[in-house]
């Protein structure tokens, strides 16, 4: 036996030997059975073909749905960062922007808010502004300057408590009013809250005529524009010559975006001036019976 045979032999008993010594229960042995299993069987394919091609077919449906999506109704983080091109207002005489305002009307009259806010008792709907004199638009803020499309597009549907306790205004605010681009701007906001406040606050003083000594307004959340709003406000108090005011501005959806309080104060020489114009501006002719004796004013005073 030549010394190559010899060793062959040799190196075949000790694998034989090696694979005998092998447990064949627990782990060692089932890991021997996948071993052998595995040789017996072929090389592994991986997943079958129609599970590799499901799983292509539910990515490249998911991924153009999850955009198109986020592009159609985007976060609101993503519209604050990255706001969507809006062109300019066209001008409120031409046959665009009449088309434009008709347009918000209607969406305006068809509000469920709206709807629900007709039907309450002791509750009446006015529109300040509707009657405003012609000649003086022109010198106004929010009857004039800011009126139009794009901007304050209509006047405003206000339902009043019949004691001019409490108020509600529904408004649109359009895209044209922004401070940084698709946000609308602070001062709007403001301004918004002085004319609510101050219809609540004027037809609660004697001769319905009074300026802003003070106004307070603490913002909780950025307005995205081109939407309607809700402005709540309720009557705190009536000292004489002074009534406090507070309200609140929200989205259709309940989302609270500012709040405010304000001082109203009735100056010494009103009773030179007529009060019918400002009456009419705020929607609402002179009441029948005196300011001073209705519910509202006398509870405040009361308190």
């Amino acid at each position: 036996m030549s010394f190559r045979t010899a060793f062959t032999g040799f190196r075949n008993e000790a694998a034989s030997a090696t694979f005998r010594s092998r447990p064949t229960g627990g782990a060692g042995g089932a890991a021997g059975a996948g071993r052998r299993a595995y040789t017996q069987g072929g090389m592994y394919q991986g997943p079958s073909a129609f599970r590799k091609w499901a799983v292509r077919l539910a990515l490249t449906i998911a991924f153009p749905a999850a955009y198109f999506t986020g592009a159609v109704f985007p976060p609101k983080i993503v519209l604050l960062l990255y706001p969507r091109y809006a062109p300019p207002p066209p001008a409120g005489d031409s046959p665009q922007g009449k088309a434009l305002m008709g347009e918000t009307e209607k969406d305006l009259q068809k509000l469920w808010i709206v709807a629900r806010l007709r039907t309450r008792e002791g509750w009446y709907e006015t529109r300040p502004y509707a009657r405003f004199d012609p000649d003086k638009i022109h010198n106004s803020l929010t009857a004039g300057s800011l009126r139009g499309p794009g901007k304050l597009a209509v006047p405003p549907i206000v339902f009043s408590k019949d004691d001019e306790s409490e108020a509600i205004a529904v408004l649109h605010l359009g895209r044209a009013l922004c401070g940084h681009d698709g946000i609308i701007h602070g001062g709007i906001i403001s301004t918004v809250f002085d004319e609510s406040l101050a219809r609540n606050a004027l037809l609660n003083l004697p001769t319905h005529i009074g300026v802003t000594a003070n106004l307070n307004v603490n913002y909780r959340s950025p307005l995205h524009a081109d939407q309607f709003v809700v402005v709540r406000t309720k009557l705190d108090s009536v000292n004489g010559r002074k009534v406090m005011v507070s309200g609140t501005m929200e989205t259709l959806e309940g989302e609270k975006i500012a709040e405010a309080t304000a001082l109203f104060v009735e100056p010494k020489w009103a009773n030179f001036l007529q009060s019918s114009g400002v009456t009419a501006a705020l929607g609402r002719p002179l009441p029948s019976s005196s300011p001073a004796t209705t519910p509202a004013v006398y509870a405040s005073k009361a308190n």
